[in-house]
């Protein structure tokens, strides 16, 4: 366990974009039960009244116009603090001492000797319903995959964690698959818990070709290291939807997961044409940005289909 009183201040880093919803009761939540914290934020120039919220609550604001990716990257750059708060900005919490519980588990040992180097913080509750079924099914019969889930959008780390970390620009979404596996290199785990919370989780339904496309992207910078996460959410998903479904004998299940994987399938076919999301849910116009749908500023070309 390392040492941290509430007094020490911590870097809290927030990715926005047209985030003004629900963004004021995200950082109301937060300022609740982080007394010290210095509030990093990259936007991607929002237009909906988002800037003005975050200079009511003091945030040192950047600007990136590249990535998701890119914007997580520009957080972990410009912070300093010995343990980090990345968080959403549809991310509420409400439960009290969930900051002191995550705290008390950041570096202590797991069940194998490997120190936890980050500590996701899950809101119980996880709209749509469809999705958050079909998980905590397999977490009930496979409580390992509750262990080692990972997101980063509310997720508290040891800095020496990120250490060295470069998220590739191109990754507009599975970043969260890139830090997990730059953790697991720096030889730490990470572990989750539960609070009493909600993540929002806009444009989830809408989600699937932007997260099979970064797959695939990912899956061309990484190489094996990635195969887990395509075989699940890409080829293995459907059969899992499936069974969940018919042990729990709930259709709806089913039908939302399967047109959930068909846009993993057709995003992971396709990663050029589905890398990026618009605010709709739908797949960027060509005309926007095209030069950077082909390549990132290192010349690491994004996979044809």
């Amino acid at each position: 366990m390392i040492m941290h009183t509430r007094q020490e201040r911590i870097d809290v880093l927030m990715p926005t974009y047209n985030s003004a919803k629900y963004l004021d009761s995200a950082l109301r939540s937060l300022e609740k039960s982080v007394l010290s914290h210095r509030l990093i934020v990259v936007d991607h120039h929002s237009k909906d009244g988002t800037l003005e919220v975050l200079k009511k609550h003091k945030a040192d604001v950047y600007f990136d116009d590249k990535s998701l990716g890119n914007a997580r990257q520009i957080l972990f750059e410009k912070s300093s603090s010995r343990v980090l708060l990345m968080l959403d900005s549809d991310v509420v919490i409400y439960e009290r001492g969930w900051y002191e519980k995550a705290i008390k588990l950041l570096g202590t040992p797991s069940e194998d000797g490997r120190l936890i180097g980050a500590v996701v913080i899950l809101p119980r509750v996880n709209p749509p319903v469809e999705l958050e079924k079909f998980k905590r099914f397999w977490w009930r019969l496979l409580p390992s995959l509750q262990h080692d889930f990972f997101v980063t959008h509310s997720t508290l780390f040891l800095r020496d964690s990120i250490k060295g970390i470069h998220i590739p620009e191109q990754l507009g979404a599975a970043e969260d698959v890139y830090v997990w596996l730059h953790i697991r290199r720096r030889g730490y785990v990470s572990r989750t818990i539960m609070v009493d919370g909600i993540h929002h989780f806009t444009l989830s339904e809408k989600k699937g070709r932007w997260m099979g496309a970064n797959l695939r992207i990912l899956q061309s910078i990484v190489g094996r290291e990635a195969l887990q996460f395509v075989l699940r959410n890409v080829f293995f998903y459907p059969f899992l939807a499936f069974l969940a479904a018919m042990f729990t004998r709930d259709p709806g299940m089913l039908r939302y997961n399967i047109r959930r994987w068909f846009g993993y399938l057709v995003g992971y076919l396709f990663p050029k044409r589905y890398w990026q999301i618009n605010r709709d849910g739908t797949s960027p116009s060509r005309s926007c940005g095209q030069a950077a749908v082909h390549r990132d500023s290192s010349n690491q070309a994004i996979p044809e289909s």
